[in-house]
């Protein structure tokens, strides 16, 4: 049989054990938002910023400027991880790093030309909501 001494102290090792383990508990949180950018999925982009790129001349099929088609259904396998054939320095999008991504360079007018070309300038949210996008991992979402 169990003598009571033994019974205590393994009654006060499991109320340590529990109540210890527990203190540091902290509830996760969704990553911050600190740059006030929504955050994005590449299916929202698609909508609403590659398919304005897609003029005759530019980044359709018919255009391929750049050697770059941003037609739904091929933009991300075009984007994401892609040497950029004009500036073979850069990826055109490089998951995780949107500082080193040549799409947010030429969209902020760090390399030119600037896009979209002869047009104004894409906003600034929205050029935050693509980095937002990269820096995420850049996913096929």
């Amino acid at each position: 049989m169990i003598s009571r001494n033994l019974i205590l102290i393994l009654v006060i090792v499991i109320y340590f054990l529990i109540f210890t383990s527990c203190s540091d508990y902290q509830p996760t949180t969704p990553p911050d938002n600190n740059s006030g950018a929504p955050l994005a999925k590449f299916s929202e982009l698609q909508v609403k910023v590659f398919n304005n790129c897609l003029g005759a001349q530019c980044h359709s099929s018919a255009g391929n400027q750049g050697d770059l088609t941003l037609e739904a259904g091929v933009s991300f396998n075009n984007l994401v991880g892609v040497q950029s054939s004009l500036f073979p320095q850069y990826k055109r999008v490089e998951a995780g790093n949107s500082a080193n991504s040549l799409i947010i360079k030429i969209l902020k007018g760090e390399v030119n030309p600037r896009m979209p070309l002869n047009g104004s300038p894409i906003p600034a949210a929205t050029i935050d909501s693509i980095a937002k996008w990269i820096d995420q991992g850049a996913l096929n979402n």
